[in-house]
């Protein structure tokens, strides 16, 4: 009761006293897309200078898994989440086709449960327990978070609304800076929004600011993308860090992906955990 008490005051504090954040550029103030400022975004996003860094398509591969180890630095956040402990690998598997995902824990205290995900609706997998549906709204928002900053580099020329924004310099780099939503341009409080800053020498998508609504009407972040690799052609970030503000020094929490790959089979009920040595060993 404590620890609700310590962490939740403050945030009862935040939410009468902050509104809807709004990432829109000030000067793309306008109500309607502009079809030539979409064009140019769309141009920045699918055509950048080094060709390997073009977008693929994930529903190309209609499943796909990723070893990682997500790392947490920030203890208030992550007790919004079903994690905890601050280090964690774990095996994800996405099914673009069923719209459908799974998280199996391969250490900790959770070692060989896993989360799922089907549509909206959570489930969990545990030894003693079978397969378990449930409203499990903190599974649920951790799942779609960790699906969207894995796919959205791929994902970005999906989105209905994108509008050039112009050049833009942060922390001495230069970018071109490109708006993306859905609905309409301005600011809702069930809409995401996200503004990308590709580096003007390689195209890369290298910061990704974002509002994640089904947190807090008010939450906004950055994404740091980074550790570009070759995997099955493309270019794809090997490291994605979560930070609150561009010039922070330390993150929020950070995915390290150790591997990409495109399964074999699906995950199913009877899976063992997938043991594999701990780097370094």
């Amino acid at each position: 009761m404590f620890r609700f008490i310590k962490y939740s005051l403050p945030f009862l504090f935040l939410l009468i006293s902050c509104g809807t954040a709004d990432l829109r550029p000030p000067h793309l103030s306008f109500d309607r897309m502009d079809p030539e400022l979409k064009k140019k975004g769309l141009t920045v996003v699918t055509n950048p200078t080094i060709k390997e860094l073009t977008p693929g398509d994930w529903k190309d591969y209609k499943q796909v898994q990723f070893i990682i180890k997500d790392v947490w630095h920030n203890n208030f956040v992550r007790f919004f989440t079903p994690i905890k402990d601050q280090e964690l690998r774990m095996r994800v598997y996405l099914d673009f086709e069923a719209d459908a995902m799974q998280v199996e824990f391969l250490g900790g205290e959770k070692k060989g449960l896993i989360y799922g995900l089907e549509k909206k609706t959570t489930y969990q997998i545990a030894a003693d327990t079978g397969k378990v549906y449930n409203d499990d709204t903190e599974v649920r928002i951790y799942l779609e978070s960790l699906r969207l900053y894995l796919t959205l580099p791929w994902r970005l020329k999906e989105f209905p609304i994108i509008q050039y924004s112009g050049q833009k310099q942060k922390l001495d780099q230069n970018y071109e800076v490109v708006y993306f939503t859905s609905v309409q341009m301005n600011a809702t409080a069930d809409t995401n929004q996200y503004v990308g800053y590709f580096e003007t020498k390689s195209g890369a998508l290298e910061w990704m600011e974002f509002t994640y609504r089904d947190l807090f009407s008010f939450y906004q972040g950055v994404l740091k993308y980074g550790f570009y690799e070759s995997w099955n052609n493309k270019q794809y970030p090997r490291r994605i860090t979560i930070l609150d503000r561009f010039e922070d020094p330390d993150f929020v929490h950070e995915l390290r992906i150790e591997k990409i790959e495109i399964p074999v089979k699906p995950m199913e009920e009877g899976d063992k955990v997938l043991e594999l040595p701990e780097p370094g060993k």
